[in-house]
């Protein structure tokens, strides 16, 4: 097998993912099975003896794992299968067992796409460009070692309990719920745990098809909600929600079928986290609204602002010992989650929030209102098929636009983020797509929109 062979674009800035079989296929997924055991023997001490393995229902997940079980099982370490699971699944088993754990995942992205999320033991991230360099240099021929083996594990149980106690089922109220989990890895588990709960629900999308043969694994995606938004409208439903591939991501709709944005939900879990304790350090996005520190210095916390991506704010959330981290594409991180995120906690905290109190989601939500806000809009880096046109070449507009706004508070944490006294923005380069994101935030919509026709022509001029 060629070394040559793993194309380096598939490395991004927090995982490896690609278009499976042109970009990712059986035979990288060997060869990085292979790099994640040499790099775990040369970086963890003791060597862990397994790794535990998940995997969503992509359809061509099932081969991509056998194959990176293979080369994990060639280099003499042994595979702890947990199957088809949620990835905070995975994070769970790794940090309950402490050992290392991948997931082959593509998240939120089209079912050609495919891919790996890689733990250390604990659920430590690393960066993954350093498999990258080992690929390169991997020895044609495996050392003569006793092959690891694989063994079948289901912790499904565990989990459910370990999820479970994030609330008090005794206070839960019967509530009414439209769920819909897009043909991803959540449904079968998530069932399970409403089993559990005095919750009526409808299952839309429950059962796991790789094809995606409804919609795209996306619910940050309008387009992708239509069906769950049409449920809540024709029915008497308390809220909807909707998850993504790997379950990481939830979005949630209120009882008349209208989106909520992730940052109000952040700012509202945040409120009650930090409403009974008057402390505790939350992470957010450089993208989420304005709302979310706002609320976190009303209630005593302490807001740290970082950059866009799962592993930066996992990574700053533990290093601060922080209670809760918020990113605007719908992630929510725990501490008592060994700081990673989870759609189905999420999912769980917010029927308890909303079990404890008397209003509707649209009335609570209504109170975090504050700002005027327009979520990704996306340029494209290559093919420009999204919805602003094509960019060429991001970096050189990120700065071209900045010169535009000189005299302003401007900071380059993540891209480029400008903010004044009426509104804020900010330019960025996805870490998962080929994409430009621009997110504003207003004080009110007419500032929003002139702001937004203001951007859009400015880019548009360079593209």
């Amino acid at each position: 097998m060629s070394m040559t062979s793993v194309n380096s674009k598939i490395f991004k800035a927090y995982d490896i993912r690609g278009i499976y079989p042109e970009e990712i296929n059986e035979g990288a997924a060997y060869q990085i099975g292979r790099a994640f055991a040499l790099y775990l023997k040369k970086f963890e001490s003791p060597m862990p003896e397994k790794i535990i393995v998940g995997q969503d229902a992509r359809l061509s997940s099932q081969a991509l794992s056998n194959s990176f079980k293979r080369g994990v099982t060639d280099e003499g370490v042994h595979v702890l299968d947990i199957g088809l699971v949620p990835v905070d699944v995975v994070y769970f088993a790794s940090g309950s067992m402490k050992f290392p754990a991948a997931m082959v995942t593509a998240s939120h992205n089209p079912k050609d796409w495919n891919g790996f999320k890689l733990i250390k033991s604990n659920v430590e991230f690393f960066n993954v460009l350093d498999l990258e360099i080992i690929i390169k240099n991997l020895p044609p021929k495996i050392p003569d070692v006793i092959k690891g083996e694989i063994k079948n594990e289901n912790i499904k149980e565990l989990y459910i309990k370990h999820v479970l106690s994030f609330i008090d089922i005794q206070n839960i109220r019967p509530m009414r719920i439209a769920i819909d989990t897009g043909n991803g890895a959540v449904g079968p588990i998530l069932k399970s745990i409403l089993q559990k709960l005095p919750i009526e629900y409808i299952a839309m999308n429950f059962n796991p098809d790789g094809d995606f043969p409804n919609h795209e694994p996306d619910p940050s995606k309008e387009k992708n909600n239509i069906d769950l938004i049409n449920e809540i409208n024709g029915g008497h439903y308390h809220f909807g929600c909707a998850f993504d591939g790997d379950g990481d991501r939830i979005i949630f709709i209120d009882e008349e079928g209208k989106p909520i944005n992730p940052s109000i939900i952040g700012a509202i879990i945040a409120k009650s986290f930090l409403k009974p304790r008057h402390y505790g350090k939350v992470v957010y996005s450089l993208d989420v609204s304005k709302i979310v520190p706002d609320v976190v210095n009303a209630y005593g916390g302490e807001p740290i602002r970082e950059r866009v991506g799962h592993t930066y704010i996992k990574k700053r959330l533990k290093e601060v010992d922080g209670i809760l981290g918020i990113e605007n594409s719908g992630h929510y991180y725990f501490k008592n989650n060994f700081y990673v995120d989870s759609g189905i906690i999420c999912f769980l905290i917010m029927i308890y929030i909303l079990s404890g109190q008397k209003k509707s989601l649209q009335a609570i939500s209504g109170e975090f209102s504050k700002y005027f806000s327009i979520s990704d809009i996306n340029f494209s880096t290559k093919g420009g098929s999204a919805s602003g046109g094509k960019v060429e070449n991001a970096e050189a507009l990120i700065k071209k636009i900045a010169q535009n706004f000189e005299g302003y508070q401007i900071d380059w944490l993540d891209g480029l983020t400008i903010t004044t006294s009426d509104f804020w923005f900010t330019i960025r380069s996805s870490n998962t797509e080929p994409l430009l994101r621009l997110n504003i935030e207003a004080k009110d919509e007419i500032i929003l929109e002139r702001v937004k026709k203001d951007l859009i022509t400015l880019i548009k001029k360079d593209i």
